[in-house]
């Protein structure tokens, strides 16, 4: 039989392995910013980094194995011998659309993105047409995406004058659909206008209704923090309620708390794969592990004996709770400090120091104390 050591190991590897990948499409003709778009959200251009394959005539899947997230990337019509045409669009997309609806989950496609250029100053027929289409045909969740909004001038209240023109194109149009506004990182970028990155988001990942599948595009993006922030507390409160179900139905000591820290190492690899760290490489993904396994599997049972006049001497539902969710939010902290420094510096986390006993141990009372808070 294995030793816990070894099973807790697995326990970590099995959960940090357990990934599907949203497919995302993202519409739009060669200049309106897509592959920067992309490169913003999801910190690098998967069009660039990854590897391209035809699906069908002017569509290509983009893949990069350290990041949870397919990009299905078309233009919406071509342009040919100096002449714009849909007929591809129409004729080869769709169809290819349609035909994933009928396949496995892995193979459909979760969302779409089609995206406008506001530098253009016009809405296309062709385009108005392609977005009739999809809402009218596609049973899909899709987005108006407007790009390179930092180039348009803004009216007086702070919004974007060619968006707002855009967006009452649309409705004349019969296109009712959700608009987002958006720019990639510029220097220039006026602080005055306002946008809809985390907007973009947050629509995304709630139109993803497969757990999985929205946990994996919330974990691919780095743009919204609060995002992350949003879905681990999801993560946290669904294995706060399963360790306290096994407590409820067989209470134990504090001192055998070992027996639910297997929940608390898959949740502690579940939100590491949330914050982005199962794309940093496997000698950081290895280091990571080495950290949680001392701390959750050895040091903090052990110091919850510590902690009997706070949470008494058997660990039942609430306790168990109490636990797990004082757990989570200490490792949301330490998540959220590492990824600051790695989006700073581009180094991997020091996870020897960010999980330091006595900072920890501060980090998961002050969770304590947060959880208890909560439930008040």
């Amino acid at each position: 039989m294995a030793s816990m050591e070894t099973q807790l190991e697995e326990q970590f590897d099995q959960e940090m392995a357990a990934v599907k990948r949203p497919n995302l499409m993202i519409v739009g003709g060669t200049g309106v910013g897509k592959s920067s778009l992309i490169n913003h959200i999801f910190g690098k251009s998967i069009a660039k980094v990854g590897t391209g394959q035809p699906v069908t005539r002017g569509c290509h899947r983009y893949e990069d194995v350290n990041v949870p997230l397919v990009i299905f990337d078309t233009e919406g019509y071509e342009v040919t011998e100096g002449k714009a045409s849909a007929g591809n669009f129409r004729e080869k997309i769709i169809p290819e659309i349609k035909q994933r609806k009928s396949k496995a989950l892995n193979e459909q496609i979760h969302l779409i993105w089609y995206c406008l250029s506001v530098a253009n100053h016009r809405v296309t027929d062709f385009d108005l047409d392609n977005l009739r289409l999809i809402t009218d045909e596609l049973d899909i969740p899709v987005a108006v995406v407007l790009t390179q909004c930092d180039a348009e001038p803004i009216d007086d209240e702070g919004n974007g004058e060619t968006s707002r023109a855009f967006r009452q194109v649309l409705r004349e149009n019969g296109v009712h659909c959700e608009v987002f506004e958006t720019c990639a990182n510029n220097p220039k970028h006026d602080p005055e206008l306002k946008l809809d990155l985390e907007k973009l988001i947050a629509w995304s990942s709630a139109s993803l209704k497969d757990d999985a599948l929205r946990q994996s595009f919330v974990a691919a993006q780095i743009a919204s923090l609060p995002a992350k922030r949003g879905e681990a507390m999801t993560i946290i409160m669904t294995y706060s309620a399963t360790t306290a179900a096994s407590a409820g139905l067989n209470p134990v000591p504090m001192s055998d708390a070992l027996l639910i820290v297997p929940q608390q190492i898959a949740m502690a690899a579940s939100l590491a794969k949330l914050y982005g760290f199962g794309s940093m490489g496997e000698m950081a993904v290895s280091l990571l592990k080495g950290q949680i396994l001392s701390l959750v599997g050895r040091q903090l049972a052990a110091s919850l004996t510590k902690l009997i006049p706070v949470l008494g001497q058997v660990i039942n539902a609430g306790v168990a709770a109490a636990i797990t969710g004082g757990l989570g939010l200490a490792l949301v902290e330490v998540y959220e400090r590492a990824v600051d420094g790695y989006l700073k510096t581009g180094k991997s986390p020091d996870w020897t120091s960010l999980f330091s006993n006595e900072l920890f141990m501060q980090a998961f009372k002050t969770g304590l104390g947060k959880w208890a808070a909560q439930k008040a």
